[in-house]
């Protein structure tokens, strides 16, 4: 199975949207109920006209830019679900509570995927873990160090 999820909306559905650093907080959620071995993109609204996308595990982060083409992360799920249902054959499942979302998502005639509303999968995932956000998100001193080499290499 295969999940695009709106992050923010479902964030905000976790109560963890205004804390600092919820992005991670909520990778961090998402790695621990992946280990169900469900294939995730967390798509985030982004911070800068850049945007950023990377892959852990089977969890694809993606940070939307902030430019005329990306007014939100809306535009990038719904991008997204499309993409991947051209070219997936397992099922979909887009989370979230965005209408504009789901009414656009409606409109793919398609029975690959189906709409599971983000207030829905946050119950179901506070049930399924340990949701204990007073955790520190350091790195310890080996990540530390694999990080600065990985930055050597890169920048040299």
């Amino acid at each position: 199975m295969l999940y695009i999820i709106d992050a923010n909306n479902l964030a905000g559905k976790l109560g963890i949207l205004f804390e600092d650093n919820f992005d991670k907080k909520l990778i961090a959620i998402s790695k621990d109920w992946s280990k169900r071995k469900n294939k995730i993109y967390l798509i985030f609204d982004g911070v800068d006209g850049l945007g950023d996308k990377y892959t852990e595990d089977n969890i694809t982060v993606v940070y939307t830019p902030k430019d005329s083409y990306y007014a939100s992360a809306d535009d990038k799920v719904i991008e997204t679900a499309k993409k991947i249902l051209a070219n997936e054959k397992e099922e979909i499942r887009v989370v979230t509570d965005d209408l504009e979302i789901i009414k656009k998502m409606e409109n793919i005639v398609d029975n690959k995927f189906k709409i599971i509303r983000a207030s829905e999968f946050a119950e179901k995932v506070e049930k399924n873990i340990d949701l204990d956000f007073n955790q520190k998100l350091e790195l310890d001193e080996k990540e530390v160090a694999d990080i600065n080499s990985e930055l050597l290499r890169i920048w040299k």
